[in-house]
Order: structure tokens, then C-alpha cells, then sequence
């Protein structure tokens, strides 16, 4: 058995196996590195596993079957022969060898891409190659998608999946722009500046960083690191790694094109000239841009009053309305790229026309996702959250376990609460709500809480909100409200409140 690559979450191999006819042939072997796997990490290996017909050998490492054997499960692929890209990294390529490679890879994404798959985890330890890099193939399919287009959840970077040294910005989840093809070409970009550079675009010490760079951060141009580097190669990597996907190249053969061009002109003329990038780059479908288009008041407003919560901490209360559908969520959203650089933390809920007899339902909601957020941290980076937790909430915690089940798994079993007269009961609740955001709302790490459809808002939720924004005792605290303002008319509760 020869291992060919590992890193914490996999181990990837190359054995000898016997088949149904008794010869032994080489295969390739994938599996977990962990002994007790994690849930998400066996249901990757099942997906590559459901992805088998269609992945064609030509330009992928099929799967051949997913078999348990010695308590571990494990997924069997063919052996094209070739190593990991990974295992060659280090230093910096030749331009030659590396317009090679960089030419299979491009074209071996190109197919996946035309079978309607989206990768999300194109990294060096995923693509083989042989020795001339005349033959390339992608394995690692663990999380591939056949949707063309789809939303990332604003989840802690913990949790998203992927590999955060190459994740697309908008892979991140705090973009405000779905995931297509050209998040895989984002991807590319990183591997390609790491194969020329033997370094790649940035470093970060967490993955909060990492999300930061990539959002927000400009990468060093390959050709200021070696001047060796043509600029026309230079270029390519750069227009790889644009920040918004409608900058970047919008098709693998584009940028396959474009490096044969590089390699023609240097196998002709020991040089490479500038030219002008993608003019082959058409995509082969129509994509609606995602931007935002005539916001910017808005937008900086939104921003303008993040501000203030960050250098004055005190609470605001921002609200949008307008009409249903006319992108008042959209334009929330936008926060997300703002929220990354103080390390701001962002909820949210939605109210439900049919729940508005459940009091704190949608308050539910939001805090819940923070929740599962802490829950994916390691141990060492829970325990002063745990500690905020129990010591803030003191004998009460039952009552905000009620309301946030998965607070449990955090803070342990609570010993109930003291019965109460009912307005001394709502009291305590929001004493108690109010230093449990405390927590998550602090000078290092603002709290932007979103509440939409406040139209189908509770009284409970109402009176709740009325408290934390009249109270002196949370700070840090930015509340945005968005309502259709067709369907909250003067005698509205919330317009009352107001």
C-alpha cells in the first residue's frame, strides 16, 4: 500500500485489489483520517460514490464501489495511474510544465463543468496527474453539486464545506452571491498561483481570516513575486481570481484557450507577448448578474449605521420596507462583507404567518443558527463561549434553553426555574434574553440581528424588542426590521410601537 496523499480529513491510497475474476488490479483507495469519521465526511464519500455514472474516466477518477471492511468505510476508485498535483508543489514550476498541466486541468474542469457539475473543492490533493502532465484527471467529489446555481448559508467558516485556502469568496457564505462554475474557477486561480509561485495568494492563521482574504484582500500579481513569470500567465491567474465571478473568466475553455495561446507563442518563440484575455471565453449559458443594481443609497446607509454600532455600541434599529419582492433581503445581505472584517457576527429569522401564535418563534430561529455555529468550534475555542454562556445566564439558563434547544449541548442540563406571577414571569425573560445577547453582542464581535417579515410579527417578540432597544444594559446590538409596508398600515402594532 502506498499513500499518496493525507492531510485531517482523508487518507488516499493506491493498493492492490482482488476482483470478481481473481486478478489483482490496481485501485485507488479513499478514507476517512479520522477512526470515529464524522457524519459529514462518510456522506462525501457516499456522494462521490452516487456520482459514478457520471464521472467519465477520461477526465475524472471513477468510483468503482464504496465497501466497509475492518469497522472503516472506504471508497474504491479506479487507478489512472499519475500522483497528486499536491505532492509536486513546493517550489516553483517551469513555465513550460506548468502551462502544461495548467492546460489538462483546464480541460478536465471544462468537462466536469459541461456534465453540469459544479466541484467546490478543486485543490492540488484533488486533480492527478501524470509525470508530463499529458494526462489529467479530478477525484474528490465530495461535494459536488448538479445544481448550475445555488445560495451559501452564512455559516461560521468552520462549517462550510470546502477547503478555505481556495474557496471562492462567494463559497464563504458572506458574499450575497450564489455558487456556479466560475466559483470553481476561483478555485483554479489558487492552485494555478501556487503551482508558478510555490506559494499560495495568502496566509491566515484562522479561518475567519481566510474568509476575510479572500473576500477582501488583493493577492500579490504571480509576476511581482518572480519576474520570471510572463505577465500574459500573470494575468490569466489574476482574472482567476477576481472577487466577483462576473470579473473572472465565466468558462474553463476559455481559460484553456488562453494557455495554449501562452504555450504556442513559447514553443515558438521562447516568449510569451501580451494579449487581450478571453476573447474564446463564451459561456455557454445565459447568467443573470448578481449584483446590486441602484442600492448604493441604501446599502450605505445600512453600512453607516453598522458603523456607529461598532465605534459607539450603542443599539440601533435600522428598518427597510417596501413591497414583497422588491429585494429588501437582498439588500441586507450586503452586510456580510462588512461583518467579516471586525469579526461581526450576523442572525436572522423570518416570521411566519401561520406562527404567530408562537411567541418568540423567529428570535428562536436566528439564535439558533449561532448555535449550531459555536457548536462546529473545536473544543478549545468553546470553552470561554460555554463560560460567557453559564456565567451570564446564572440559575436561569432553562429559560433560554427553552427557547434555543441546541444551547443544551453547550451550557448542560439547567435546574428549572422558580415560578412567577405572569408579569413578573415576562420580566425575568427578558432580563434574561437581554444578557444572552449580551454574549453574542460585544465590542470584538458586534451582533446584527434581521428580522423579516415583521409584518407577521407576535406582541411577545414585539414587547421584547422594545426592551432591548430601550434598555441601557446591551450595547453592540444593530436590529434590522424589514416589513412590507402595503400590508402595515397606521394601526399597526409595530407602526404603534414605533
Amino acid at each position: 500500500m502506498e499513500v499518496l496523499w493525507e492531510d485531517g480529513d482523508r487518507v488516499f491510497h493506491r493498493e492492490r485489489r482482488r476482483s470478481a475474476d481473481g486478478k489483482w488490479n490496481p485501485v485507488l483507495v479513499v478514507l476517512p483520517a479520522l477512526e470515529h469519521p464524522t457524519l459529514s465526511s462518510l456522506e462525501r464519500l457516499d456522494h462521490e460514490y452516487g456520482l459514478k455514472d457520471e464521472l467519465d474516466s477520461a477526465w475524472a477518477v471513477r468510483p468503482l464501489e464504496l465497501v466497509r471492511e475492518g469497522g472503516r468505510t472506504m471508497l474504491v476508485l479506479e487507478d489512472p495511474g499519475g500522483e497528486p498535483l499536491a505532492r509536486r508543489l513546493g517550489t516553483a514550476m517551469e513555465p513550460e510544465l506548468f502551462l502544461r498541466l495548467a492546460i489538462g486541468i483546464a480541460a478536465a474542469l471544462g468537462r466536469a463543468h459541461q456534465r453540469g457539475l459544479v466541484h467546490k473543492d478543486i485543490k492540488p490533493a484533488n486533480i492527478l496527474v501524470t509525470g508530463s502532465g499529458a494526462e489529467v484527471r479530478l477525484t474528490g467529489f465530495g461535494i459536488a453539486s448538479r445544481l448550475s446555481r445555488e445560495r451559501q448559508a452564512p455559516e461560521p467558516p468552520e462549517v462550510v464545506a470546502g477547503t478555505l485556502a481556495y474557496m471562492a469568496p462567494e463559497q464563504t457564505g458572506r458574499m450575497n452571491r450564489s455558487i456556479d462554475a466560475r466559483s470553481d474557477l476561483y478555485a483554479l486561480g489558487v492552485t494555478f498561483y501556487q503551482m508558478l509561485t510555490g506559494v499560495l495568494p495568502f496566509t491566515a492563521a484562522d479561518p475567519m481570516e481566510w474568509v476575510h482574504c479572500h473576500i477582501a484582500r488583493q493577492p500579490v500579481p504571480p509576476t511581482e513575486r518572480l519576474k520570471e513569470i510572463p505577465a500574459a500567465v500573470s494575468a490569466i491567474i489574476m482574472k482567476l481570481l477576481a472577487k466577483t465571478a462576473e470579473e473572472r473568466y465565466q468558462t474553463a475553455g476559455g481559460v484553456e484557450r488562453d494557455l495554449r495561446r501562452c504555450l504556442d507563442q513559447w514553443e515558438t518563440e521562447g516568449r510569451i507577448g501580451e494579449f487581450p484575455l478571453g476573447e474564446y471565453d463564451t459561456p455557454g449559458r445565459l447568467l443573470i448578474p448578481e449584483k446590486l443594481y441602484g442600492r448604493e443609497r441604501e446599502i450605505e446607509i445600512l453600512l453607516a449605521a453598522f458603523e456607529r454600532v461598532v465605534t459607539s455600541g450603542t443599539p440601533e434599529l435600522v428598518l427597510v420596507s417596501g413591497y414583497s419582492g422588491i429585494g429588501k433581503s437582498a439588500i441586507v445581505h450586503e452586510l456580510h462583507k462588512v461583518l467579516v472584517t471586525p469579526r461581526g457576527l450576523f442572525a436572522s429569522g423570518k416570521f411566519d404567518q401561520y406562527k404567530r401564535d408562537i411567541p418568540y418563534a423567529t428570535l428562536a430561529q436566528a439564535f439558533q443558527s449561532l448555535i449550531r455555529g459555536l457548536l462546529a468550534k473545536s473544543e478549545a475555542d468553546l470553552a470561554p463561549w460555554r463560560e460567557a454562556l453559564s456565567e451570564t445566564l446564572g440559575p436561569n439558563g432553562q429559560l433560554m434553553v427553552d427557547l434555543v434547544h441546541e444551547l443544551k449541548l453547550i451550557i448542560g442540563d439547567q435546574p428549572p426555574v422558580a415560578e412567577l406571577p405572569p408579569q413578573d414571569a415576562q420580566r425575568r425573560f427578558q432580563l434574561i434574553f437581554r444578557r444572552f445577547i449580551s454574549v453574542f453582542a460585544r465590542p470584538e464581535h458586534p451582533l446584527a440581528l434581521f428580522l423579516d417579515d415583521l409584518q407577521w410579527l407576535d406582541a411577545a417578540t414585539l414587547d421584547l424588542l422594545e426592551d432591548l432597544l430601550t434598555r441601557s444594559d446591551v450595547q453592540h446590538l444593530m436590529l434590522i426590521g424589514a416589513y412590507r409596508d402595503n400590508e402595515v398600515t397606521a394601526a399597526h402594532p409595530l407602526m404603534r410601537k414605533l
